[in-house]
């Protein structure tokens, strides 16, 4: 019989072994080190996110790439249209909508608010 070349020792099995569980350090590591990082600096408000002075209060889908939201900017609020190639303002809302929780919020409100604008609207032309 021919001998096999290639013969791991028990040191050669050790520091395969080590080499390893290194590897799996280093893993789990930044996996925790990203997402310490991202609580930290991304999901703070008033960080990168811009919750500090701009809240989006509500929004709906009106098509496969548009929709309109109603947008809090230091305490006043904008009826915002946006599309895929397009954000445009459509009106400054008279009454403010409080701001709920994501929890919290109803469809009928924004809804009714639409429909209030859009008949503003039709009063005007």
């Amino acid at each position: 019989m021919k001998e096999s070349r290639f013969k791991l020792g028990s040191s050669d099995v050790f520091s395969i072994i080590l080499a390893l569980l290194g590897t799996i350090g280093v893993i789990v590591l930044t996996y925790y080190g990203s997402r310490w990082y991202i609580e930290r600096f991304i999901k703070r408000p008033g960080s990168l996110s811009g919750e500090h002075h701009m809240k989006v209060i509500e929004r709906l889908i009106v098509g496969k790439n548009g929709s309109i939201i109603i947008v809090d900017i230091q305490g006043v609020q904008y009826l915002v249209g946006v599309t895929e190639h397009n954000i445009q303002i459509l009106s400054q809302l008279d009454e403010p909508i409080p701001y709920q929780k994501k929890q919290e919020l109803s469809k009928e409100s924004f809804l009714s608010m639409v429909k209030s604008f859009s008949q503003k609207e039709k009063q005007n032309e």
